[in-house]
């Protein structure tokens, strides 16, 4: 028995939850996979896996096996990838997920500077709200914006802040009438963005303390690109990430409000999984997206900041 070759194919087998998956990620037969864990449960004298006919799970036995599989395999693609990988140009396919807005509003110009340096690349973006798995659907890494991440075990890396503001049309404030403090917004129609980290409690700063103001809105989308049209037709308040709402503001089409209310900002997050972050493609990707997501991000907030003075 190849004990290194088992190894991965264990692991490969316990991350994607059955045979059949795993032998198409590792390119073999399910039969040959199936044949190199059984060597391995008699090689231990124990079961590895439950097996059902839905899915596989790990056993305890099989549990701590896995981990340390991932942690030596780790340490080894580590070392291979100091000797032989330091020097080689990028290339082979990368597959990126992206929130749709910061994708269309700031992620091109970052994809473009990195399929110019490294042409040998094959990007895949991959536009979609929802949280992709990147293991069972097979990216590289994704892009994230939170307040925090749930614990997985995925590696995050963060990337700045994602400064938000609460706006509306001037014809809407007119109408209504500006908001002066967090309360006020109970009494006014609110453009919900659905997947937000808090979606219905808006939390402002308010000297030392956080105020939660609970809102409401007959308009809720799980894309601020869309509410943006309710926005400029008058039809309430939203709280958008800056690269949402930022031109339209500077242009005149949009009004902060509660300005003296500080937003809790979002964070931007590069996550990946932690078998892949030697890969030099993932390694050139995080560089270049950290030094220009980072750049752009702090001009961003500091645009903020000038026009709040």
């Amino acid at each position: 028995m190849d004990r290194l070759s088992a190894m991965r194919t264990f692991r490969t087998v316990v991350e994607t939850g059955g045979f059949s998956a795993a032998a198409r990620r590792l390119g073999l037969s399910k039969a040959a996979v199936s044949k190199q864990v059984a060597e391995l449960e008699a090689h231990f004298g124990t079961a590895l896996l439950h097996r059902t006919t839905r899915r596989l799970n790990a056993t305890d036995a099989g549990r701590r096996y896995f981990e340390n599989c991932v942690r030596l395999l780790d340490e080894l693609t580590e070392v291979e990838a100091e000797v032989r990988n330091s020097q080689i140009e990028p290339s082979g396919r990368l597959r990126i997920s992206a929130p749709i807005n910061f994708g269309n509003a700031v992620l091109g110009p970052v994809i473009c500077a990195i399929a110019q340096r490294y042409p040998k690349l094959e990007i895949q973006v991959e536009l979609n709200d929802r949280f992709v798995d990147l293991i069972e659907e097979g990216f590289d890494a994704a892009l994230r914006i939170r307040t925090s991440l749930p614990d997985s075990s995925l590696i995050a890396r963060r990337l700045s802040s994602i400064t938000r503001s609460v706006c509306a049309a001037p014809s809407y404030l007119k109408r209504v009438g500006t908001p002066k403090t967090p309360e006020d917004l109970k009494s006014h129609a609110c453009l919900i963005y659905t997947l937000s980290t808090s979606p219905y409690d808006w939390k402002f700063k308010a000297g030392n303390k956080i105020v939660t103001v609970r809102v409401n809105g007959s308009i809720q989308s799980n894309n601020g690109q869309f509410l943006m049209s309710f926005l400029h037709a008058g039809m309430g308040v939203a709280l958008l990430p800056d690269f949402t709402v930022g031109d339209a503001i500077r242009a005149g089409k949009l009004k902060r409000v509660l300005e003296d209310y500080p937003i809790e900002p979002h964070d931007l997050y590069l996550v990946y999984p932690a078998n892949r972050h030697q890969s030099p493609k993932l390694r050139a990707f995080m560089d270049m997206a950290s030094e220009h997501l980072t750049a752009q991000c702090d001009r961003a907030a500091a645009e903020h900041r000038r026009e709040k003075r």
